[in-house]
């Protein structure tokens, strides 16, 4: 088959229920891969040590869990490893954002941190979610996740104010130009074809 081969690691979530639709429109065959069993995964492991044997992918999307994985490093040698000659991984990853999905999560990774991760791919992009206001902005939306009830009660107003200042934010971020705060980024990289 000519079919394109996809792996997508951590099932579940909207970018999941979004890749499935778009399999299904555009005939390619989608993998999911966990570690958890209530995911349903297409496959159950952990993607540091998950020996794929012979398996090889066109594209791996690996969206929002890297920071949960305990040796980030090794799941991107192995992707790497699974990826076909000119293969390609999308991956998106937090760096000023909230603790989430406790007690596993572990890391939060500067875009130096990822040009070192991904040192071994070609045609590496790197790219900030937003701007340094608007991860402030995000911040205080955020509080509707803390355990803390003061916390999730000020957060609808939080919200409100986010939105009433978004043509503000949104000006003040083109004036001043900075890269020193993002919510997180998004990585394409490809396996180089030598």
């Amino acid at each position: 088959s000519s079919s394109k081969k996809v792996l997508t690691i951590g099932a579940g979530g909207e970018v999941n229920l979004l890749l499935n639709q778009y399999s299904k429109k555009n005939s390619f065959d989608l993998v999911s891969f966990d570690i958890e069993k209530k995911m349903m995964p297409d496959i159950m492991g952990d993607i540091c040590t998950f020996d794929f044997k012979e398996e090889k992918y066109d594209y791996v999307v690996i969206v929002e869990v890297l920071e949960h994985l305990h040796s980030p490093h090794l799941a991107i040698s192995n992707i790497k490893s699974i990826l076909n000659k000119g293969g390609k991984i999308i991956l998106t990853v937090p760096f000023i954002f909230p603790i989430h999905e406790r007690p596993y999560d572990y890391y939060r990774f500067t875009k130096y941190g990822l040009e070192f991760l991904f040192k071994g791919f070609t045609n590496l992009k790197i790219k900030e979610r937003n701007s340094w206001l608007e991860a402030i902005n995000v911040l205080f939306v955020r509080l509707v996740m803390d355990r803390n009830l003061i916390s999730r009660f000020l957060a609808p107003f939080f919200i409100i104010l986010a939105y009433i200042n978004l043509p503000f934010i949104w000006i003040l971020s083109k004036v001043i130009r900075t890269d020193f705060i993002t919510t997180g980024y998004l990585v394409t990289a490809s396996k180089d074809w030598t």
